[in-house]
């Protein structure tokens, strides 16, 4: 059974679905996210929810000798995302903040977001951070970490002028160390484990 039949079989039964997707940088989360709102939304209201506007503002991450651990765990509000994903499965609504990644700060937090039917939570530890969310169908994108390091690189490079020896330097000191600790440890607690191709499509 791949992952949209696991969700319409999930709604045969339940009011809604909730998907945690989780995986590192650059793995292909958003996009299956994106996916899964372009095969639901004519038939079901369907909400994403990013980690990544709860970064803490760049001086407040963890840094070691090499750089910021942007990857770590800790380089995230953890508490207010858990509690406004609450919030939100609770109310139907809740405000929630925008980051910008290319000055690493809060923008700010007025973004109103709606429950769906299927909601999305994606973002680097979304299956460690919501372990006690109901009706969840965890997701890990299993992406091969060489395919990942060239997709950084392509954008890191395009996109905010970063040379790639100094892309390559960062993943080996501080993103590969924090995947191996805090990433890759929720695949043990997926429940369905997808291995992405390189043409941008899904095999579950």
């Amino acid at each position: 059974m791949n992952l949209y039949e696991e969700i319409e079989s999930y709604l045969q039964n339940h009011s809604m679905v909730n998907i945690a997707i989780a995986g590192i940088t650059c793995s292909g989360k958003t996009t299956l996210a994106n996916a899964i709102r372009k095969y639901f939304s004519n038939e079901y209201a369907v909400t994403i929810v990013s980690q990544d506007d709860y970064f803490k503002n760049l001086p407040d991450i963890p840094r070691a000798r090499e750089g910021y651990l942007t990857d770590s765990i800790d380089a995230f509000w953890t508490a207010e995302f858990k509690h406004d994903v609450q919030q939100l499965l609770r109310n139907g609504l809740v405000k929630m903040p925008r980051y910008d990644v290319a000055t690493n700060t809060r923008v700010a937090k007025y973004k109103i977001v709606r429950v769906g039917k299927v909601n999305v939570f994606e973002g680097l530890h979304t299956i460690h951070l919501l372990k006690e969310l109901d009706n969840c169908i965890n997701v890990f994108v299993d992406t091969e970490i060489e395919t990942c390091l060239e997709r950084r690189i392509a954008r890191d490079t395009s996109k905010f002028g970063v040379p790639e020896t100094r892309i390559r330097q960062y993943w080996n000191d501080c993103i590969k160390p924090m995947c191996e600790r805090f990433i890759f440890p929720q695949k043990a607690y997926a429940d369905i484990i997808i291995n992405r191709k390189g043409d941008d499509s899904y095999d579950s």
